[in-house]
């Protein structure tokens, strides 16, 4: 529902152009000269019985009930909607991202936080999927960014259809994208095995094949999870964590999984990608 409600709120600010100053001085103009020429028509066939002072008066007075009620409906509410919506398309904007309109990075790490939390409160677990794109790189570069766009919001598509409905999945940056599930399990195998199979499902939509301009384009991804325990961690252990295991995962071979374990030894940062440290602030 807060979704949908979002996504209404970044269509209607589409939409809504806001009044310009002369927009406003004409229309405010054209109801004024409307309504004083009506007045004074009704006016001019009654037989004046009052000075020219109280006439006047009589006159601003029925100005104001003849056009206050227009005005307000064709200039005071278009603007102020227009206002409303343009706050609403900046605070969409500040956690969406605008080519997909998944979240960015700002909401996921803020929804990370929050799950983190959860799990150590619960005492369950969830996990981190750290997505990156096969194959992406190669597309985008041979083929041009207008179809490197469509690839990842297609991508973002497919991951909106394919994940839980309990869960979120937003765009990290470039081609990497994040999937945080939620309550998995108590049990530490169990969430393990329900990671990895969220982790294949997302997979499976992924690789299917994209037809633009007639031609077949297809990429897959490599998937690092770091499961969320009832044992606190940081945002950015987390985050650095489940890219440690997407790296090992891309290095194996395409369209791996890849499950961080404390146990596994933590590659030097020279040995991982530059691009991955200053995500995870190495």
């Amino acid at each position: 529902m807060a979704d949908s409600s979002r996504a209404s709120a970044l269509l209607a600010a589409r939409n809504t152009k806001p009044l310009s100053p002369r927009q406003v001085v004409l229309r405010i103009a054209l109801i004024i000269s409307i309504a004083e020429s009506a007045i004074m028509l009704a006016l001019s066939r009654l037989e004046p019985s009052v000075g020219p002072l109280l006439f006047a008066l009589q006159d601003g007075l029925l100005l104001i009930l003849v056009s206050t009620g227009p005005i307000y409906l064709w200039v005071v509410r278009p603007f102020a909607q227009a206002h409303v919506d343009a706050t609403r398309h900046i605070g969409y904007l500040a956690y969406h991202d605008p080519l997909t309109d998944l979240p960015n990075r700002r909401m996921l790490f803020e929804h990370l936080e929050h799950r983190l939390a959860a799990c150590e409160r619960h005492k369950n677990y969830g996990a981190l999927l750290l997505l990156d794109l096969d194959g992406f790189k190669e597309i985008n570069d041979t083929r041009g960014h207008d179809v490197g766009d469509l690839l990842l919001q297609t991508i973002a598509q497919r991951l909106e259809q394919s994940r839980r409905q309990e869960d979120i999945a937003g765009r990290l940056g470039g081609d990497e994208f994040i999937v945080l599930a939620q309550q998995l399990a108590s049990n530490r195998e169990l969430a393990e095995e329900k990671a990895f199979r969220i982790a294949r499902k997302l997979q499976e939509s992924l690789i299917e094949p994209i037809i633009y301009d007639g031609i077949k384009l297809q990429i897959g991804c490599s998937i690092g999870i770091r499961l969320m325990e009832p044992q606190r961690i940081s945002t950015a252990q987390a985050i650095r964590e489940a890219d440690i295991a997407m790296y090992r995962a891309k290095r194996n071979r395409n369209n791996g999984v890849q499950i961080f374990t404390p146990t596994q030894p933590v590659p030097s940062a020279d040995s991982i990608p530059i691009q991955a440290r200053a995500m995870s602030g190495l």
